[in-house]
């Protein structure tokens, strides 16, 4: 894979998708999305060097506005495999009956090429406790802007249709770390879960 589209991408970061694949290899392609104006303006600039990369307004249930994007059709081949990432940002939209999760991946799904991945997570509780204080609080926070915090199976349905990659899906800090000494999840209360999915 030699392009990505970032839905929330929240730039900066560290090790920022860009950097991480055009380490690889540096033709590599990233278009990020964030609906976050600041993130806009510091992306922007943190890119302005790096004609591979861009950064695109919106807000990630925006699907259509995504892929009609100047920069989205500039960078991403459709008619190839693109690795679309949802990284920890599924618990900031609600359940809809239009524009929830399972919405929203089954119309970017239906644009993405055979051998195509989706890499997705966000955060869970089997407690519910937990996932009613979280989520109040969250919504509280954010004034009714905030999904909720899901169950490990709702996580897994996003993923219905596609192949799952080993190890499957999981606590995020124990998929495939790169070494044994890794930051790992301090509680089992609520974690980030979830996993890559590939498209046949």
């Amino acid at each position: 894979i030699r392009q990505f589209l970032d839905h929330g991408s929240g730039l900066p970061t560290q090790n920022n998708v860009h950097q991480v694949a055009q380490q690889i290899d540096e033709t590599s392609r990233v278009v990020y999305v964030d609906s976050d104006p600041m993130v806009l303006v510091h992306g922007r600039a943190l890119l302005d060097q790096n004609d591979r990369t861009a950064v695109i307004h919106a807000d990630l249930r925006e699907t259509g506005q995504i892929f009609s994007h100047p920069d989205t059709q500039r960078l991403i081949d459709l008619s190839q495999p693109v690795a679309v990432l949802f990284n920890s940002v599924f618990h900031c939209i609600p359940d809809s009956d239009t524009d929830g999760p399972l919405d929203v991946i089954a119309r970017v799904s239906e644009r993405l090429a055979p051998g195509s991945f989706l890499v997705m997570c966000q955060l869970v509780s089997e407690d519910p406790e937990v996932r009613t204080f979280v989520t109040d609080f969250m919504n509280t926070a954010t004034q009714g802007h905030w999904g909720r915090v899901r169950q490990e199976k709702d996580v897994a349905a996003y993923f219905d249709g596609m192949e799952i990659l080993e190890p499957g899906l999981v606590e995020v800090s124990t998929w495939r770390p790169d070494t044994d000494v890794v930051a790992r999840q301090l509680t089992q209360e609520w974690i980030e879960f979830g996993g890559v999915g590939r498209i046949g």
